[in-house]
């Protein structure tokens, strides 16, 4: 707390203030107690001296005797004036005054003890004295330790030295009056400094109350709260910075929450958008990834972080240089739910203001579906083209051999003609099922529903079979319910669809075997199934079973007339109808085909 204290800028102001009244005192009564002292020494030394020189003239008549007059004459005469000077005409009070004659013997003395007088003075003071020379100083007085001024002073006629004049006065009295001078101004010191502390209190917390407050706003500040205001207590300086933090508060606030609103915008944009989106640094470390992303490449987030782009996406060197530039888009196949899922790679540098390269954008787009129309529909054209090329290279033979001269042979020419008009009619069904498909797929050719039912649909087809059925000799056995609501459908599309499944399955029955016809209501729907006893179909093709042109064995169809498009048109004109069509199978056992359509 101690500490803490002193760090405070308020206590600071108080202590400097107070230190500088305290230096700004002491040097004032430092140089006032010097100038008083010397003013009181010298005032002192100056009556000292006018009061001996004042003694030693009056003495100086006492003591101007003929050299040859007897000492103890000279002593009965004036002893008592002498006596009378040195008692009365000495202002200063604690003085002791000696009067010597010229032989060092005391005349006279203000010292209690007067048995001194008739002694002879040896001091060295009083032997310089009578030999002329005046002697001054401060000592000590060795039994009391109080200050005296020592003064020996020569009695002379002109220049015969009649004797001397010894004093010594105690200071004391002086240095206690300036003692007392030190005492009022130490105590005036302390009032000063009291008084001077309490102002610089009230002025530092004038100051520092509203440097407090904006030191608090900008420490909540710091913590996100951005709602509060500093009190402005004046116009002045500290006011205007008042001021000026509440109006930075202010902008910072619509700043952070217009940059809030971008990055909500942002983070939006980044989670709802189809594509993945990878940020890294211009090293091609991982920053950033959006949830499509992460879902794109199986990966989590927090896991790919700080790791390379090359590695997460699994390229070589070679292939990531492009990436690392900034200017390559590639194809990047990732393994998801059992499929292989094509994902086409686009990076792009940020520069920054100096054209520096600040990072990589990568944005990943799914082109698996793309890349399976691209391959059906190459894979479309080779079928069509072969299709269309086997009539027409039939067709080109057969013509070729009639006018080579087959036509004029009567038993060989109707049997091509006969050839050539079965292919004919294979690429009119061929062009028939394209067109069908083609107006499926545009969405043009529209469905002319009516009220359909089913149970009737699947009689009349049966019938228009049964030719067919007798020949390789199946049975048929039709599971109908009692009453079957009707549905609204395009019966020409709908009997289409019936037509093919049961066209294949004849063509792909055993003979002697039964086909299950069953129509049930689910729900809100009505489901058909179509169970036929023949070859099957694989597993492995069930899958493309409704693929365009898409045959289990493409020998065995072409001979049997099929165009393989059969069951892709089933396939559209269910899905148009908001229905589904599903096949099960297994090889050697049979086809169970499943057709569902809703009751409107």
């Amino acid at each position: 707390m101690r500490f803490k204290l002193f760090k405070s800028v308020e206590w600071k102001v108080v202590v400097i203030y107070i230190l500088l009244i305290l230096v700004s005192m002491q040097v004032i009564g430092a140089y006032f107690i010097r100038e008083v002292e010397n003013y009181y020494v010298n005032n002192f030394t100056e009556t000292l001296n006018t009061q001996s020189h004042l003694l030693a003239v009056n003495l100086q008549r006492y003591l101007d005797l003929d050299m040859e007059n007897d000492q103890e004459k000279v002593e009965e005469n004036h002893q008592k004036d002498i006596d009378f000077l040195v008692n009365n005409l000495l202002a200063l009070r604690d003085t002791e005054v000696q009067v010597i004659d010229r032989n060092g013997v005391v005349l006279s003395t203000t010292e209690e003890e007067q048995t001194i007088i008739g002694q002879k003075n040896t001091r060295e003071e009083v032997n310089l004295a009578l030999l002329g020379t005046r002697y001054e100083d401060t000592q000590i007085n060795p039994q009391t330790g109080h200050r005296v001024r020592v003064l020996a002073v020569p009695i002379k006629n002109g220049l015969r030295t009649l004797g001397a004049l010894y004093m010594v006065a105690s200071m004391e009295e002086m240095y206690e009056t300036l003692r007392r001078i030190n005492s009022i101004l130490l105590t005036a010191t302390i009032i000063s400094l009291l008084m001077t502390g309490s102002l610089g209190i009230l002025l530092a917390r004038t100051i520092t109350k509203p440097v407090k407050e904006i030191t608090k706003q900008a420490a909540v500040m710091a913590e996100g709260d951005f709602n509060r205001q500093v009190k402005v207590y004046s116009d002045d300086e500290i006011g205007q910075l008042a001021q000026a933090f509440n109006n930075l508060t202010k902008r910072l606030r619509e700043a952070l929450s217009q940059n809030e609103e971008e990055k909500e915008k942002l983070s939006s944009i980044l989670t709802n958008m189809s594509d993945g989106v990878i940020a890294a640094d211009k090293d091609g470390n991982i920053l950033l990834m959006n949830a499509r992303a992460c879902e794109m490449l199986q990966v989590e987030e927090n896991l790919v972080l700080g790791r390379n782009l090359a590695d997460v996406l699994h390229l070589s060197e070679e292939e990531a240089r492009p990436l690392i530039h900034g200017n390559g888009s590639f194809l990047v196949k990732t393994e998801g739910d059992g499929e292989t899922i094509i994902l086409k790679a686009t990076s792009r540098k940020l520069k920054g203001s100096e054209l520096m390269s600040k990072g990589i954008i990568t944005v990943l787009q799914d082109v698996t579906e793309q890349e399976k129309l691209e391959h059906h529909r190459k894979e479309f054209v080779a079928n069509v083209s072969h299709e269309l090329r086997t009539p027409l290279t039939t067709l080109k033979s057969y013509l070729e051999a009639l006018e080579d001269g087959a036509v004029t042979d009567p038993e060989i020419a109707p049997r091509f003609v006969r050839v050539t008009l079965n292919e004919t009619e294979r690429m009119i069904r061929l062009v028939t099922d394209l067109l069908q498909l083609s107006r499926l797929d545009s969405k043009k050719g529209e469905l002319r529903k009516t009220s359909v039912h089913i149970g009737q649909l699947l009689t009349d087809a049966i019938e228009r079979f049964s030719v067919q059925f007798e020949q390789k000799r199946m049975k048929v056995e039709m599971d109908l319910p009692t009453w079957m609501p009707f549905i609204q459908a395009d019966r020409d599309g709908i009997t289409q669809v019936i037509d093919n499944v049961l066209s294949n399955a004849v063509k792909y029955s055993y003979p002697d075997t039964t086909l299950k016809v069953k129509v049930q209501t689910v729900q809100e729907t009505i489901q058909i199934e179509m169970e036929d006893q023949g070859v099957g179909i694989p597993k492995r093709d069930l899958t493309r079973i409704f693929e365009r042109f898409y045959r289990v064995d493409k020998a065995r169809s072409r001979e049997m007339g099929g165009t393989g498009l059969g069951l892709s048109i089933a396939r559209e004109i269910i899905s148009a109808h908001q229905g589904e069509i599903k096949l099960e199978s297994e090889v050697q056992q049979g086809t169970k085909v499943t057709i569902t359509l809703p009751i409107d």
